[in-house]
């Protein structure tokens, strides 16, 4: 994909987010994902236990309200696998839905709080009267005159309340053509399984994914295996008691930063640090291949983690991650690396920070700063949200494989501003970035305007255009429309156009994308998509007019 191409979706993605076509929940998914992957559907909980069933950048939706315990301003500990994961602060509240603000939340995630008293049993019916008395009463309702009529008023009813599921099984056929290639066509199938009751606190956790390959035009990937399988997670874990976490298997080690999947164990703790809530333990195991998930003994990872919770005043949270471990890999050697993440979430801001590091081995990164993260929003005034970000990779890892799987040396920031008018959502985002191995450097910035109630609940609008300076320079706009046609069916369509000054054909490029969803039961939906793109030049160049289209099409149950 062209780097324009490439930013208009990224820049797209936290403006729709609110949309049913947001980025992706897997992770490491070989495909791109289909509309509706970040809601959950229902299934019971206990009391006093709920989930999450959609997110957005900032915010959850919950499956538990005011009439089941929860309380504005409460925050929550989020779980997954077992683990505290994150906290949110709820914010808006009906009988039985929430939102809460937060950041690193996942749909089926779940959490815990202080369920409303259960209502009074009822009364029992006194014993029914003797058949004299029956008689008695028959006799007098047969000579009352006749009551009035009445219309009736059907009473009020309440929506079933949307509970998390357990399980997902995607099946999907996928589709790529280009005029200037041939054509690629696979199946696949998705399974996703989170805290999926085994027994008396042990659950399972699956993400895996097969694939078979019908037809290739000329595969660089693993070109002569048309069957492939992806396995990042098949864990087990269990919870003898609140205190003990134990996981075994392909762990995905969700809490511990900086961590990848491996082959072998973890065991954690939970318990207080003073005001803090304190997570920590060990872990260890054999590391897959980064682009097969296949075993392998040559990578392996071992070391110690902690998680640092603390509640403050007014919905105001704060959390602390580490990890110490030693790695070893073909590419790097043996080597010592430690992250540190810190995250503070107020009324007014959120604020977090990435710190990775490492020594040792084969390759080293200049003051052995292996990566930095920084982010923050702010906001400052009802409807006015401004914020950024700054990353710095400095580790050059050494490919031996294709393609690449690792970032270069580089840093990078973006920024934006945003004020919600209600009808109309105004602001504008840029940023700029730089590869420090090749001293190439690129800026972009533009508005941005949206009009989410456009087709009034149905649906909204979204257009931006973009100012590129730099390594590539040039110009892009994009246009993004959202529709609800029925209650069950969610429609997509988004066009954009880019031109590259540097290009000496083809130095303008057109893109639609459309994708449906429809929920077809209250277990299955149908999702579809269509991309399409062509270059061309308008001076009357002699351009080759090079055009592709990509198709997606699944069936999703959930269970």
């Amino acid at each position: 994909m062209r780097p324009a191409a490439a930013l208009l979706l990224a820049l797209a993605a936290p403006a729709l987010a609110a949309d049913p076509a947001a980025a992706p929940r897997r992770v490491a998914r070989a495909t791109p994902a289909s509309p509706l992957e970040n809601v959950v559907t229902p299934v019971d909980r206990p009391r006093g236990t709920g989930a999450v069933v959609y997110v957005t950048p900032s915010r959850a939706y919950l499956d538990a309200g005011a009439e089941d315990g929860l309380a504005a301003g409460q925050v929550l500990e989020l779980r997954r696998s077992g683990l505290v994961v994150a906290s949110c602060k709820v914010e808006e509240l009906a009988p039985h839905h929430a939102t809460c603000l937060g950041s690193g939340l996942k749909p089926g995630d779940t959490f815990r709080f202080q369920a409303a008293p259960e209502p009074p049993e009822p009364k029992l019916l006194p014993p029914p009267p003797p058949d004299a008395e029956l008689a008695r009463r028959e006799a007098a309702v047969e000579a009352a005159p006749p009551a009035p009529l009445v219309d009736f008023q059907a009473p009020a009813t309440r929506a079933a309340t949307p509970r998390a599921h357990t399980a997902e099984v995607d099946a999907g056929f996928s589709s790529w053509y280009a005029s200037t290639a041939g054509t690629s066509d696979m199946l696949s199938l998705d399974v996703s399984i989170h805290d999926a009751e085994l027994g008396k606190g042990i659950t399972l956790d699956v993400e895996a994914r097969a694939e078979q390959w019908l037809q290739r035009y000329q595969p660089r990937f693993l070109p002569t295996q048309k069957t492939q399988l992806f396995v990042w997670q098949a864990q087990l874990t269990a919870t003898p008691r609140d205190a003990l976490i134990l996981s075994a298997g392909r762990v995905l080690p969700w809490t511990i930063p900086g961590a990848t999947i491996f082959d072998g164990a973890m065991a954690g703790f939970r318990g207080n640090l003073g005001s803090w809530k304190l997570e920590g333990g060990a872990f260890g195991g054999l590391v897959p291949q980064p682009d097969t998930t296949a075993p392998t003994t040559s990578r392996s990872t071992g070391g110690g983690y902690w998680v640092l919770d603390r509640s403050l005043e007014k919905g105001a949270w704060l959390r602390q991650e580490g990890r110490v471990a030693v790695v070893t890999s073909p590419e790097l050697g043996t080597r010592i690396e430690g992250s540190l993440t810190a995250r503070a979430f107020m009324k007014v801001m959120d604020l977090s920070g990435e710190l990775h590091l490492g020594g040792g081995g084969k390759a080293h990164a200049q003051n052995d700063l292996d990566a930095a993260r920084v982010d923050g929003t702010f906001r400052p005034l009802q409807g006015l949200s401004l914020g950024g970000s700054f990353r710095y990779a400095g580790l050059t890892w050494p490919q031996t494989f294709d393609p690449p799987a690792f970032p270069g040396h580089n840093r990078a920031a973006d920024y934006f501003v945003f004020y919600d008018f209600g009808a109309v959502r105004a602001g504008a985002t840029g940023g700029l970035a730089k590869d420090l191995g090749s001293a190439l450097n690129r800026s972009w910035i533009g508005p941005e305007l949206g009009f989410p109630r456009l087709f009034g609940w149905r649906g909204g609008l979204l257009i931006g255009y973009l100012e590129e300076s730099g390594w590539i320079a040039g110009r892009s706009a994009y246009a993004q429309a959202t529709v609800q046609a029925a209650q069950a069916v969610h429609l997509l369509a988004r066009a954009s156009w880019a031109y590259e000054n540097d290009y000496g054909q083809d130095q303008h490029e057109v893109a639609l994308l459309a994708s449906a969803t429809a929920d077809l039961t209250r277990h299955l939906a149908l999702r579809l998509s269509l991309t399409g793109r062509t270059g061309f030049d308008a001076n009357g160049g002699q351009g080759s007019l090079p055009w592709g289209m990509t198709g997606f099409l699944t069936l999703v149950g959930t269970y």
